[in-house]
C-alpha cells in the first residue's frame, strides 16, 4: 500500500459514521482503459471502515475532471470539489455513500485513489497493543489500520504534551522495558525509534511542535 495515498484518505473520514464486509461497495466510476488495484485489502481510518482502490490512467487532466462531475452527476451526488497541492480531491455525497477521487498528473497520466465510506457506520477502534506504551496525556489525531496480504499494519499520528527530547527518552525506556529490541542500524538517530519483537517492527518519528509539546508518527507492521 502506498502510505502517502493513504494518510491524504484520512482527509475523507466523517465523524460518527456497522460494518460493511461483504458488500460491494459503491465507487465512482473510471474512464476506459483505467488500471485498479485495492489499496489495502482491509482499510480502518480512525475507527471507519473504507475501501480504497489506487488508479492510474492516461488522460487529459480537465477531461478527467469532467469525467468525475458527471460521474456524480449521474449517481445524482452532492459535489465538493478542491485542489491540495497539485492533488485533485472530489467528493460525491450519496447517501449512504461518501465518494472520493484524489489524483494528480504526471506527465500524460493521472494517478490517484478512488475511496468510498458508508455513512452509517458507527466508529469502532481496535484497541493498541498492550505493549505499545504511551503516555497518558497522548492524544491520537488519526489512526489508520490494514490487512493486507498477510501483513498487519498501523499507523498513528500523535500529539504529546511532552517536549520531544524527553519524549523519546520516555518512549524508548518503556519499549526497552517490554522486550522490545532496537535496530542496529538506527542507533544515533535522536528524532527515530525503531526496534523489533518477534515478528513485529515498530518505526516512531518524533518531532517538535510548539514549545513543549511533540508529534509522532507510529508505524507498527506484524508479518
Amino acid at each position: 500500500m502506498r502510505k502517502n495515498q493513504l494518510l491524504l484518505l484520512c482527509m475523507f473520514c466523517l465523524g460518527n459514521t456497522g460494518v460493511w464486509a461483504g458488500e460491494n461497495p459503491l465507487l465512482l466510476p473510471t474512464p476506459e482503459n483505467t488500471v485498479t488495484e485495492p489499496l489495502a485489502g482491509r482499510l480502518k481510518i480512525n475507527g471507519v471502515d473504507i475501501h480504497a482502490t489506487q488508479f492510474h490512467v492516461n488522460a487529459e487532466e480537465e477531461r478527467l475532471r469532467s469525467h468525475f462531475v458527471e460521474a456524480c452527476a449521474q449517481l445524482r451526488g452532492s459535489y465538493t470539489e478542491n485542489n491540495l497541492r497539485g492533488e485533485h480531491i472530489q467528493g460525491c455525497i450519496t447517501p449512504p455513500y461518501s465518494l472520493t477521487s484524489q489524483w494528480h498528473m504526471e506527465g500524460n497520466t493521472a494517478y490517484g485513489t478512488l475511496s468510498s465510506l458508508r455513512m452509517d457506520q458507527r466508529t469502532e477502534r481496535d484497541p493498541l497493543p498492550d505493549d505499545l506504551p504511551l503516555p497518558a496525556n497522548a492524544e491520537i489525531l488519526q489512526d489508520i489500520d490494514s490487512h493486507d496480504h498477510g501483513i498487519h499494519g498501523r499507523v498513528l499520528h500523535i500529539h504529546v504534551n511532552i517536549p520531544a527530547s524527553d519524549l523519546r527518552t520516555l518512549l524508548e525506556k518503556a519499549l526497552l522495558a517490554r522486550q522490545w529490541r532496537g535496530s542496529p542500524a538506527m542507533q544515533g538517530q535522536t528524532s527515530v525509534i525503531s526496534m523489533n519483537k518477534d515478528n513485529r517492527h515498530l518505526d516512531m518519528v518524533i518531532g517538535a511542535d510548539g514549545v513543549g509539546e511533540s508529534r509522532v508518527i507510529v508505524v507498527l507492521d506484524q508479518r
